[in-house]
């Protein structure tokens, strides 16, 4: 898109010189008192009003440019760890007893998707607590949540061999591998993926009561094949906790770090700015951490509503010989273009591994900043 400077205009007057002068004189003091006043006024209104954001400042390090934010450049790979804010419904299924089959779940009006608050006015922490009441085979009032509306059911188990069965598939956590896009400006938040964490049954996001960025390490990958999506694969290293998960939504994933990431500094491009044509991408495939890989952006929609914004296609041969092109774990890769951080890889095309989605980077610093910012900054303390 150009982008044109407002113009500068320009005015001359012709008269006498003296009289010439001594009005621009005057009218230059009025101005300049009108100005002064104004000023006060402004600051006396907006006491508060400062130049930089606050999920873009950090001290000397990273404020708001003329043309963007700055933020910590990421690329490089972390572990997932996420309970879900109760036990989720992953499905139900039937359970055959002495009188034929039956789903007591089903039966009191339960559906997939549906969040286990609590068990006899009990919360429900995991799926063990969930079973340990429903194994007791007696009538079981179980308080659901399904979107906004919290709600009660009775379920009455039923005996299927020597255990008592609701029919249903539970589950409260989640786990994998994922990218981180950036850090803040201080390196001590970071966004990442680019989309939610869903639960593999249901698909919908995963309503998370905790969370954690964990270590990895890279152990090879699945290449990805027309039809087959490839992965990172990778494993755990140790229970340690790098951080704390905040928020899981359609944009990403969310949190604080313990130690400030040491990165490098890049501006975050404006949804104009980004276009057609060359960039790269950031993303670790191997031990070897962050590498750049030549990409092609090929299409560019700027809908604030819709996280697939960006069409992206692997032009780097290495990348291709090696991963097929994207592969799962590499959500929230970053894509950079003109030197600057234009959004992140999000979901790859089963059938034709060397293009995927991204979104763009402004609509994640902005859920970022949704997150983070607003006054003192706590959460960097």
């Amino acid at each position: 898109m150009r982008q044109e400077d407002d113009p500068v205009r320009k005015t001359a007057q012709d008269g006498p010189g003296l009289v010439f002068l001594r009005t621009l004189a005057a009218a230059v003091a009025i101005a300049a008192l009108l100005t002064l006043a104004l000023r006060a006024a402004f600051d006396a209104r907006f006491p508060d009003v400062t130049a930089a954001s606050v999920f873009g400042e950090s001290d000397g390090t990273a404020a708001v440019s003329e043309t963007g934010h700055t933020v910590r450049l990421g690329g490089d790979v972390f572990g997932i760890r996420m309970f879900s804010d109760g036990v989720i419904v992953a499905g139900l299924t039937e359970i055959y007893t002495d009188s034929g089959a039956v789903c007591p779940a089903r039966d009191a009006g339960i559906e997939a998707g549906d969040y286990v608050l609590a068990a006899n006015g009990a919360p429900v922490e995991n799926n063990a607590a969930l079973a340990d009441v429903l194994a007791q085979g007696a009538p079981v009032e179980l308080t659901l949540r399904r979107g906004e509306e919290v709600r009660s059911v009775s379920v009455t188990p039923a005996l299927c061999g020597s255990d008592f069965r609701a029919g249903m598939w539970i589950r409260d956590s989640a786990a994998g591998i994922g990218t981180v896009t950036f850090y803040s400006a201080d390196g001590r938040a970071f966004a990442a993926l680019g989309h939610g964490i869903c639960d593999s049954d249901t698909k919908e996001i995963l309503a998370m009561k905790r969370g954690e960025p964990a270590p990895i390490a890279i152990c090879g990958v699945a290449k990805g094949l027309k039809g087959t999506p490839g992965r990172l694969r990778g494993y755990f290293v140790s229970e340690e906790s790098l951080g704390t998960l905040l928020l899981n939504d359609e944009t990403g994933i969310y949190g604080t770090v313990r130690e400030a990431a040491e990165r490098e500094t890049v501006r975050v491009l404006e949804p104009e700015a980004v276009h057609v044509g060359p960039a790269e991408i950031v993303a670790t495939v191997d031990g070897g951490g962050p590498r750049r890989f030549d990409v092609e952006i090929e299409r560019v929609r700027r809908n604030a509503g819709d996280t697939k914004q960006l069409v992206v296609r692997v032009t780097d041969p290495q990348l291709l010989a090696y991963t097929g092109g994207i592969v799962q774990g590499m959500s929230g890769c970053p894509i950079l273009q003109d030197g600057a951080l234009a959004g992140a890889l999000t979901h790859v095309f089963v059938e034709d591994p060397a293009r995927g989605y991204g979104i763009l980077a402004e609509r994640m610093f902005q859920e970022g900043e949704a997150v983070f910012g607003g006054g003192e900054r706590a959460w960097a303390a």
